[in-house]
């Protein structure tokens, strides 16, 4: 009975012969859930594209968890870090001195974080996110002078170049004849971007040696940068560090310290549920006007089925199936759609965007395996619900009624 229901919905809705009023509805209700699809998938993607791209943009340029003191100075210590790497999930650990200063060359000066580090450290952990503009990381760690890894930014409001010598300048307090303005003078070896022109005109970074220099001890450090081995799990590591950690150790994950970005980003995801709603409802309603209309059309043909002795269910049924195929069609030629625009934006860059405010240059689309298999289950589920009124009102037509002219 179940093949002979497909048999007839596909003569109702596909034979070229039906009536000339159905082909026209019938269209029109797939191209509605074409639209409807194409805009929530692409929206979802967009949603993911952005999301994927700012974990990956932070993730790579940020340690995944930071682990500061609230003493002012704090010294390495050896028997901490081994403590901290009995977690399997920490797969590196290294110090970090940050230092505020302001960088000079000539008439020109610009206020940045310079974060010292060991190179070795620096290349596992922080530079793969960042792309060399010129030059390359190169600290000069055994040199007298010693080499500085400059942001892009920075480098252009100084009108620097790579192999120029700049100085670092550090003052503490008000300065006077007894508490003079320090100066070091270091040579730019790279020039790099992130993409995020507001971290690459305020970073720096430079070997661990230099720290020493403006501090006048090798020891001190501003605290540790952990690697973990999936960035995911920084919430669940930040609570086992503070349980295991003296208490004025403070671990910081990188969505903490990038939470202004998270909050935007869960927020431009409030309206989406609102959007799907609506899309779900316009389609829910197209499905009905849709299956109204033929319900109309076939009226007679509903009446002789019925005369030969088809069941009520069975007409349910097969105008259930009529919905169901028509959704699917509409719901599987969108997704094709959104996947071939998909496709198109990431490879050719069709919508720009700037980086300076959006932290990329182009839109992101990113359409997962999840946001289809919503899209898919919410479409059939819509398309089951539409059907029920006019699957019933197609199963208590009377034969009698409609064929008494005939």
């Amino acid at each position: 009975m179940l093949k002979f229901l497909f048999y007839l919905s596909e003569r109702t809705l596909f034979h070229k012969r039906s009536d000339q009023f159905v082909p026209v509805i019938r269209i029109l209700a797939i191209l509605g859930l074409i639209i409807g699809t194409i805009a929530m998938t692409v929206t979802m993607g967009i949603l993911n594209g952005f999301e994927n791209n700012l974990v990956e943009k932070v993730t790579g340029f940020e340690a995944h968890i930071r682990i500061e003191s609230f003493k002012d100075n704090i010294e390495y210590d050896g028997e901490y870090v081994d403590l901290l790497m009995k977690n399997q999930d920490i797969t590196l650990i290294a110090p970090f001195v940050d230092l505020e200063t302001m960088l000079r060359k000539g008439d020109e000066t610009e206020g940045v974080i310079i974060e010292c580090m060991n190179q070795r450290d620096f290349l596992d952990m922080l530079h793969r996110s960042k792309k060399d503009i010129k030059g390359g990381v190169d600290f000069r760690e055994s040199d007298s002078l010693k080499g500085i890894y400059l942001g892009y930014g920075a480098a252009e409001y100084l009108n620097a170049e790579v192999g120029d010598t700049v100085s670092a300048m550090f003052i503490d307090g008000i300065p006077s004849p007894f508490n003079p303005i320090r100066s070091y003078d270091v040579i730019i070896t790279g020039i790099f971007s992130t993409g995020m022109k507001e971290f690459d005109a305020n970073y720096a970074y430079a070997p661990l040696s230099f720290a020493a220099e403006v501090n006048g001890n090798e020891n001190i450090i501003s605290g540790y940068q952990l690697l973990l081995s999936d960035p995911l799990l920084a919430n669940d590591i930040s609570d086992w560090i503070n349980k295991a950690s003296p208490y004025h150790y403070v671990p910081i994950t990188w969505k903490e310290r990038n939470i202004m970005l998270f909050k935007w980003l869960q927020t431009q995801k409030a309206p989406i549920v609102i959007t799907f709603g609506i899309i779900a409802l316009v389609a829910m309603v197209n499905i009905i006007s849709t299956l109204v209309m033929i319900v109309l059309v076939k009226e007679r043909d509903t009446a002789i089925l019925k005369s030969m002795g088809m069941k009520p269910s069975d007409i349910r049924k097969k105008f259930m199936m009529d919905g169901l195929s028509i959704s699917l069609m509409g719901i599987g030629i969108g997704i094709l759609i959104a996947k071939i625009l998909e496709w198109g934006q990431m490879r050719f860059a069709w919508i720009k965007l700037s980086a300076d405010v959006y932290f990329i240059d182009r839109l992101p689309i990113e359409i997962s395996l999840n946001v289809i298999l919503i899209i898919v289950l919410v479409g059939i589920a819509t398309a089951l619900i539409a059907t029920l009124f006019p699957a019933r009102n197609a199963s208590r037509i009377k034969p009698v009624e409609v064929l008494r002219y005939e």
